[in-house]
């Protein structure tokens, strides 16, 4: 575990607090009365008979569209009637209490959806290599594409590497192994993500 970082399990019920300062006692406290919320907020979500998501069912992974039905803005609320109860959330301290974070892991998916601390809506969503979706695009561009085939979609980006096709515009960042879609970030423009910065350096 990564210095900095708790992670609530749903599944193990135990809760794993590193050691901090007594300075940082009442940030870890505020901190983590917004995740239990959260774990709330998903128990009431699967419990309730109806939703505010069209369909009203939770999607199983062939069915998400990063860009459609899932994507940043949309209320963590929503993303958990969709998703599903998560496996685990991680609670990422950053520079300043402003940047606090959370992460919301979903393996069955594949995919790792973010929101500051003290937010209500879906700031980044971490596309991992099991995820079996698609992203919005007239052809529904899948990982394992070629990346000739993201260029064709969505243009030329504002920068390429062997590792990382950059669409800082539309919040989008392909990274890439063997010329091919191996994974993506997609952020809320103007976020506070720390993870965010990391791909704009």
């Amino acid at each position: 575990m990564q210095p900095g970082s708790e992670v609530m399990s749903f599944r193990g019920l135990g809760y794993l607090f590193p050691f901090n300062p007594k300075e940082n006692i009442v940030r870890t406290g505020k901190t983590m009365f917004w995740v239990l919320l959260i774990s709330m907020m998903a128990s009431m979500a699967i419990a309730q008979e109806k939703s505010t998501v069209p369909g009203d069912k939770t999607l199983t992974p062939g069915q998400i569209v990063i860009g459609e039905n899932l994507k940043p803005g949309m209320p963590l609320k929503d993303t958990i009637v969709l998703l599903g109860i998560p496996d685990n959330i991680k609670v990422v301290r950053g520079t300043s209490r402003d940047r606090d974070s959370i992460e919301i892991n979903y393996a069955r998916h594949g995919l790792v959806v973010r929101a500051m601390s003290k937010g209500s809506k879906i700031e980044g969503i971490e596309v991992g290599p099991t995820f079996k979706g698609s992203f919005k695009s007239e052809n529904a561009i899948k990982l394992g594409v070629k990346y000739e085939m993201l260029i064709g979609e969505y243009g030329l980006p504002a920068s390429l590497t062997a590792q990382v096709m950059r669409y800082p515009q539309r919040g989008l960042y392909f990274q890439l192994n063997n010329n091919r879609l191996l994974s993506a970030k997609t952020y809320l423009n103007g976020t506070k993500l720390l993870d965010a910065n990391l791909m704009n350096p």
